[in-house]
């Protein structure tokens, strides 16, 4: 298993704050937990998310850091709390840092945290029971030997591994056999850590205990190879983002000016945003030297194409910097400034409630006479282009349906400029089922996991 906290909250009776009879762990508790955890953790938080268990009770998901799965806190089947927190794909720093919140969340509202190994509530590093530091780094230790040795074994197969990276619905293009959310790594990395864990540290943005250089670092890191479209901002989000990213590298230079900083990159954001920063005038200087130097790829992973989950199995690649959203509907749209792909993803069964084949299904949607074709495994597609004039612009739009086995995308590809209608036809057949596409590569987040399908 991955490693991190799985505890049962319940009400002291002994706190003097407010009394714990009659009280219960519902929505409105909860969203008292919330703006409590945002106002504490103000800096870390990077969004909130409300969702509902099997049950319909309700679930409030937190993510703390870009590069950590999100904290979990609902409602146990005997009516108790339960907070479910992973924390090695960002490191042990991070789990020091939600051990010290949920203390000090327990202080505050009256809480006392229960472990108990036979029914799964626990920190399977053993730091909250104990605060041994030595043994949480030495469990994150065991944990990146582990897991560097198993994929060892699966990597004779020639499989892509996503190596203790949350995994966000994203497969990125590149050429090395492991994918980090601090970079790509080779075979050789793997061999090395397989042999000395300790090795393994430099996979993980918050190895450290504290918010020091190496926590700003770390974050600025995570955030430009996962998540930075390498252009000018599209969208207030994106600017927010790429000033995060400037506020953390001033803060981890100015706290130590000796860590290795991407200087070329750092300078390619500064020029994004305007040129503004709180140490521009030195990243001017060395930027330039290190963005001529071809023997180190730059830091992004969005620089290419990356594969985009749909849901209900389903992919397509799409430009790494295009801006993705979810429209009303459950409508994917992923867009530049001049082009969009558009995908709606839905379940296809006859009256009987049977599933209908791929060609079933296309028999029932009606396309234009001659269409583009591809056959892709037991994934079948159909399409045709038509020109559409709008009183500012005209443009031209491919409309797709791509069906397996049950289930079906309409897609549209809209596009101005006439020599990218091979682009358009290339991403429409890039839609792909998982029972086709998925097994090619296999996502390894924890030690006895082979694959996430």
């Amino acid at each position: 298993m991955s490693l991190g906290l799985y505890l049962k909250g319940l009400f002291d009776p002994d706190f003097a704050g407010r009394p714990a009879a009659g009280r219960v762990f519902d929505r409105a508790t909860l969203e008292e937990f919330e703006i409590w955890l945002s106002n504490v953790a103000f800096d870390e938080l990077e969004w909130t998310q409300w969702t509902e268990d099997d049950e319909g009770n309700p679930c409030l998901m937190m993510q703390l850091h870009p590069g950590a799965e999100p904290l979990m806190l609902s409602n146990c089947d005997d009516g108790a709390l339960m907070l479910a927190a992973a924390t090695s794909s960002a490191g042990p720093g991070y789990h020091i840092f939600v051990c010290d919140l949920i203390r000090k969340m327990a202080q505050v509202h009256g809480l006392l945290w229960i472990t108990d190994d036979e029914v799964e509530f626990y920190d399977e590093t053993g730091y909250f029971e104990t605060g041994d530091k030595k043994r949480l780094y030495d469990e994150f230790g065991t944990w990146i030997g582990a897991l560097t040795t198993r994929v060892q074994e699966l990597s004779k197969e020639g499989a892509k591994f996503h190596l203790a990276m949350p995994f966000d619905g994203h497969q990125f293009d590149v050429s090395e056999p492991i994918l980090t959310q601090l970079g790509p790594r080779d075979a050789d990395w793997l061999e090395e850590v397989a042999a000395d864990p300790a090795l393994g540290q430099d996979i993980f943005p918050w190895w450290e205990d504290g918010h020091g250089a190496e926590y700003h670092l770390g974050r600025a890191l995570c955030y430009m190879w996962n998540a930075v479209r390498w252009r000018d901002p599209l969208t207030e989000h994106e600017a927010e983002l790429l000033e995060a990213v400037l506020r953390h590298l001033d803060s981890a230079y100015n706290l130590d000016p000796d860590l290795n900083y991407p200087w070329g990159e750092w300078l390619e954001i500064l020029d994004f945003m305007g040129g503004i920063c709180e140490n521009a005038e030195l990243v001017r200087t060395l930027g330039p030297a290190e963005q001529a130097d071809e023997s180190r790829p730059p830091i992004g992973y969005r620089r290419h194409d990356v594969r985009k989950n749909l849901g209900g199995g389903w992919s397509i690649a799409i430009p790494g910097d295009f801006v993705e959203e979810l429209e009303e509907g459950q409508t994917f749209l992923a867009f530049d400034e001049t082009r969009n792909v558009r995908v709606t993803c839905m379940s296809a069964s006859d009256t009987s409630g049977n599933s209908l084949d791929a060609e079933q299904i296309l028999r029932k949607i009606k396309v234009y006479d001659n269409p583009l074709t591809y056959e892709q495994g037991k994934v079948l597609g159909r399409a045709f282009f038509e020109e559409v004039a709008e009183p500012e612009t005209n443009f031209w739009m491919l409309r797709g349906v791509t069906a397996a086995s049950g289930t079906f995308t309409q897609v549209t590809v809209c596009f101005e400029a006439d020599e990218q209608r091979q682009w358009a036809i290339d991403t429409w057949r890039s839609l792909d089922h998982r029972s086709s596409h998925w097994p090619k590569e296999i996502t390894v987040t924890e030690a006895d996991d082979e694959s996430d399908d």
